[in-house]
């Protein structure tokens, strides 16, 4: 019992250091950290790897804080005072569009996401949308905004999946899925049409938990029939910018400043 509790602490131990620095931390700098042989961090590493909870770069040999440990850390967050924040942030965006917004979160062990939540249009044409059932993150514009920034390897486990479209029960090619990638990151929105609902349009941003890390997405979407393609900057100028709240924490939250209402 001593030794799986002796194990337990040193894994908390390393993911309180990883989660405290600020680039990616090989076996070397845990081991010295925390005044542990050099198998011992190794072997630490690799459990909390197998569990989710740290992602290797496989290039440089080094550890990063893994999308389950940020996922979890959501989670607990929600647990409080997380949930009471958010809608807000939903009904706003949704006051303002007169769309339903989503707010999306990833499940790595699955490599799917869900809808956490939602704020539905006061239109009679909308979608209903179901809160946490999951579908692959491949698919529509609320998972893409994620995927674009999950590790490579993940990325291409992903697409080696080949899983289809909930709609079109069509595979995407290769070179299609790595390109929309690299489309999403460049711009920062991923947008999409009818690949999970029918006749629907998705605009998502992701919401950035790291430096470089998207857990989570905040998702419009509107019927085909009413979407207008020169409102998408607008869309995602807002979406961004409520995402950007999201990400700062529910303590950091607050309504549009009065400068901000008045664009």
């Amino acid at each position: 019992m001593s030794d799986t509790m002796g194990t337990v602490a040193r894994a908390m131990s390393v993911l309180t250091f990883m989660a405290e620095s600020k680039d990616l931390v090989g076996v070397k700098d845990i081991a010295v950290a925390l005044d542990l042989p050099m198998s011992s961090s190794h072997r630490l590493l690799e459990l909390l790897q197998e569990a989710g909870f740290v992602d290797k770069d496989k290039e440089r040999r080094r550890y990063r804080i893994g999308m389950e440990f940020v996922r979890l850390a959501n989670l607990v967050s929600q647990r409080t005072s997380y949930a009471a924040a958010i809608q807000p942030v939903l009904d706003r965006i949704t006051k303002e569009t007169g769309e339903t917004t989503m707010y999306c979160e990833y499940i790595p062990s699955k490599r799917t996401v869900m809808y956490a939540a939602k704020s539905d249009s006061p239109q009679p044409l909308r979608f209903r949308i179901n809160l946490f059932q999951e579908v692959p993150v491949e698919w529509g514009a609320s998972g893409c905004a994620i995927l674009a920034f999950l590790p490579p390897d993940i990325q291409a486990e992903i697409q080696a999946a080949g899983r289809l479209s909930p709609v079109t029960k069509k595979r995407m090619f290769k070179a299609t899925f790595f390109e929309r990638i690299k489309t999403i990151r460049r711009h920062g929105y991923a947008t999409s049409e009818g690949e999970k609902l029918a006749d629907s349009c998705g605009v998502a941003v992701p919401v950035m938990f790291g430096a470089d890390q998207a857990a989570a997405s905040i998702t419009l979407t509107v019927p085909k029939v009413r979407f207008v393609r020169s409102q998408l900057p607008d869309y995602v100028a807002l979406l961004k910018r409520e995402a950007e709240l999201i990400a700062k924490g529910p303590l950091q939250r607050r309504n549009p400043s009065s400068k901000e209402k008045s664009k």
